[in-house]
């Protein structure tokens, strides 16, 4: 200060030097002053929340016309969930740590894909779900009995309220402050299989009346059922800081994706909404039911049950996807960390007397007539075991389609009343260690159901035994 001292009155100097005092310590009250914020919903605290959710989807589908060329389609759809839900133990890190049990009480669609509507509704014997976190997306799953693909399709929304929780920070936080959850959030929120990039960030943008709003935007850049597929994300939720919960959502979400090995291409943006509140009452989540549900989930209770209009049930594994079906024929293909490995064509043929079968001599023969040049060698014709009184033959055949080694592997499957279904499966010479027994697991849990009456198609307006 001797410079000053020099070059300046001394009253100067004392009035200089008190105001700098001052403006530091009023700076460092500031800063010490700053409140921080805790938004973390506990895991443990058995708590029943109801969750009332809309979904609208706008934009295009694409489906492959040609290798060159692909047809565009207007999607329209809205949706509208409701549920109670509690949380559950997690069963390992990360999005595993995220598990809840679930009542359905409304879950409807309306589909509209370039003007022919359907309309969807949740089954009445799968209210109540399980809903499981996962690097690769939310697994949703009945511990009553297998889920049909389609109730998945409906169920399975954009922004669900488990994995959203993973977007509350770590750590207390304050009003203003950006972090960037794990690597792993976003991709689960998405469901992405396979990401190459990914970028988030949140905000809490302001704390009032007990209510924190914080903002997220990220991108992410991967594959999911074998397609390239980019996301963008952005929205905001809000906390209640006095009883520690996410209250609401709302979220966009865009998705562009290329026609895939069995999902059509997509470009479209999805608006989801919802509103979750502490429930007034369990409901059905009850300290039994929910008390039942094991920790553990079996492979075999995450296995889809798909239906054919000629009164089949199959179980799939998550990894074989219904790529087209018809009143004829139903197509299936086994996808393998986004790879293609086989298909399966399944088709109803002629009923015989009771008790009886098509012949194995004249099963040979239409595998040969279908084939034609393309059969090179039948390698083996054997007959499995079962314990039902189906009959079950398979022959497997070595060819070339397009000059390429391929294996046709064909089942005959008779039931004791007559009825007959028979199966194709196609599969690349040099991937036949990747398909292994998964051929005859599908075929050995084909059941012949008892005929019904065709469906008739239920309408939004309708009231049945099924979720409103």
């Amino acid at each position: 200060m001797s410079l000053l001292n020099a070059a300046l009155p001394s009253s100067i100097v004392k009035f200089f030097c008190l105001g700098l005092t001052t403006a530091c310590l009023l700076f460092s009250a500031q800063a010490v002053s700053a409140e921080t914020y805790e938004l973390q919903e506990s895991a443990q605290a058995p708590r029943t929340f109801k969750v009332k959710s809309t979904i609208k989807v706008k934009g295009q589908l694409e489906t492959a016309v040609n290798a060159a060329k692909a047809r565009s389609l207007e999607l329209d759809v809205d949706g509208n969930l409701e549920y109670l839900e509690q949380r559950l133990p997690g069963t390992g890190r990360d999005a595993e740590a995220f598990r809840s049990v679930r009542f359905y009480e409304t879950a409807t669609a309306t589909i509209d894909v370039q003007g022919q509507k359907t309309f969807a509704r949740g089954s009445d014997r799968h209210r109540l779900i399980v809903a499981e976190g996962q690097t690769e997306g939310l697994s949703l799953h009945s511990p009553n009995s297998n889920l049909l693909p389609s109730e998945v399709e409906l169920l399975n929304s954009p922004g669900d309220s488990l994995p959203v929780l993973a977007l509350l920070p770590q750590s207390e936080v304050e009003v203003g402050e950006v972090w960037t959850p794990d690597r792993w959030v976003l991709q689960s929120l998405t469901g992405l299989e396979a990401v190459l990039k990914s970028e988030l960030t949140c905000q809490l943008d302001s704390v009032a009346d007990d209510i924190a709003t914080i903002t997220f935007k990220g991108k992410i850049e991967g594959a999911t059922v074998g397609a390239q597929t980019e996301i963008d994300v952005k929205g905001k939720f809000q906390f209640r800081t006095d009883e520690n919960f996410i209250s609401h959502l709302e979220l966009e979400q865009t998705e562009k994706r290329s026609v895939g090995s069995v999902s059509p291409g997509m470009k479209v943006t999805a608006n989801v909404n919802w509103d979750r509140s502490l429930a007034a009452s369990p409901g059905e989540l009850t300290e039994e039911v929910v008390a039942s549900i094991p920790l553990e989930t079996s492979p075999e209770s995450k296995y889809l049950s798909f239906e054919t209009p000629w009164n089949v049930r199959l179980l799939l594994p998550r990894d074989w996807y219904v790529f087209h079906q018809t009143g004829q024929v139903a197509v299936l293909r086994l996808l393998d960390k986004g790879s293609l490995i086989a298909q399966a064509n399944i088709s109803k043929i002629p009923s015989v007397k009771a008790g009886e079968h098509t012949s194995e001599q004249q099963f040979h023969q239409d595998i040969r007539t279908s084939l034609g040049d393309k059969l090179i060698e039948i390698l083996k014709a054997e007959n499995l075991k079962t314990d039902d009184g189906r009959y079950i033959h398979r022959v497997t055949v070595a060819g070339k389609a397009n000059n390429v080694p391929v294996h046709w592997i064909y089942y005959l499957c008779a039931d004791p009343s007559g009825r007959q279904i028979s199966f194709v499966f196609t599969v690349d010479q040099k991937l036949l260690g990747e398909l292994k027994d998964r051929d005859a697991d599908i075929v050995l849990s084909l059941q012949f159901l008892d005929p019904q009456a065709a469906p008739r198609q239920a309408g939004p307006a309708e009231e049945n035994s099924e979720i409103k």
